[in-house]
């Protein structure tokens, strides 16, 4: 099988094409500080998306044909990291450049800042190594790559990802690999997850999600205001404020069935069963969607809210967003000594196929009617 290379190497503002009608094309911008951010945008002829090397290889945009499927987010939100200072307005510096439709929390905490912790993390603060950045692809799928060292708020090397995100030819789904090690002098806790932005223009005019767990399994936070129906999403006409939600996400045992994930599977650990979730807009027409494995990411939290901007998220986690001293007390810190590393897997996807849509629907829901 012959295997394909494209190097950054710092070529800029071109078009490179690829076989199926696909491409990769770079482009540099600069952030409202005036530093420069790069953009790679890979096409696989059906999808395409952008990927962010300055921002952890953060995915910036999503579409399926010319349909937008993630947020409209203005790129003034879009800093190079040397403009964000994590620790700013009591450790919630974060939300300053928030941006990417999928954004990396952690590696090192998921969650509330406080007790000498950002809120969530430095991965997407984090730069990956220009020379390590390439694209290969052959007969079957595109694949992107690239090492991102992530340092700590000392200056500190803390860990190393190794990032591939790859998708086959014509398909409108993504997977997100990532490899962390403990490059750090002591044993760390990993504390990682996504923050998912799949609510585009497709849904302005309202939507649901559809998730692997009943309303009741629901817990809100942060003494939001309680709504009758929290899977429904409003239209962006609507006043909506913030709320998040957390729940421990339902295997869904139809996920082996679906023809989009099977060639995955033997990437996956399967040990404790697959889980997805789905935001749908109200006219069937158009969804996105998150499924990955349950050891990797065992629980789940979905953030609403309608502001400057049409937020609806999904964030598969490994824990709670509670302060880390919270989630040490309660079990759930997982612990990488000096040296270790350990692999976790996701998929984004993304359709438009009414018949697709309803299956993968029936499949969630019949994971919260069946008793096991």
């Amino acid at each position: 099988m012959m295997i394909n290379k494209w190097l950054l190497e710092e070529k800029h503002n071109q078009i490179i094409n690829l076989p199926h009608s696909g491409y990769i094309r770079t482009r540099m911008m600069k952030d409202k500080n005036g530093s420069f951010i790069t953009i790679i945008d890979i096409s696989n002829g059906k999808m395409h998306f952008t990927v962010l090397p300055e921002r952890g290889l953060d995915i910036g945009e999503l579409y399926l044909g010319a349909q937008k499927m993630s947020w409209d987010r203005s790129e003034e939100y879009l800093f190079h990291p040397s403009n964000v200072d994590l620790n700013e307005s009591n450790g919630t510096g974060w939300m300053k450049g928030f941006y990417g439709a999928v954004a990396a929390i952690g590696p090192e905490l998921f969650g509330t800042p406080g007790e000498g912790f950002t809120l969530h993390g430095s991965g997407s603060y984090s730069v990956t190594e220009p020379e390590s950045i390439q694209v290969n692809w052959d007969e079957q799928s595109v694949r992107i790559e690239g090492k991102v060292p992530v340092i700590n708020r000392h200056g500190e090397l803390l860990f190393e990802k190794r990032i591939q995100m790859s998708t086959v030819w014509g398909s409108s789904l993504i997977l997100r690999e990532e490899s962390v090690i403990n490059k750090s002098r002591y044993m760390q806790v990993l504390d990682d997850g996504y923050h998912i932005q799949l609510s585009g223009s497709y849904i302005h005019q309202g939507g649901r999600y559809v998730l692997p767990a009943s309303q009741h399994e629901l817990l809100i936070r942060d003494s939001a205001p309680l709504e009758e129906d929290p899977f429904h999403i409003p239209s962006n006409k609507e006043a909506y404020p913030m709320r998040c939600y957390q729940y421990v996400p339902r295997p869904v045992d139809g996920l082996y069935e679906f023809d989009k994930v099977i060639p995955y599977l033997s990437k996956m650990n399967l040990s404790r069963g697959l889980t997805g979730e789905m935001i749908i807009n109200t006219e069937n027409t158009h969804a996105g969607y998150v499924i990955r494995p349950l050891f990797d990411f065992p629980r789940s939290l979905i953030a609403k809210q309608i502001d400057d901007s049409f937020m609806f998220a999904i964030e598969p986690c490994r824990t709670r967003p509670n302060r880390m001293s919270q989630k040490i007390t309660d079990g759930e810190a997982l612990y990488l000594l000096k040296g270790e590393e350990l692999s976790s897997c996701c998929l984004i996807g993304l359709s438009d196929s009414e018949m697709e849509i309803r299956n993968l629907e029936n499949m969630i829901l019949t994971a919260v009617t069946t008793i096991k």
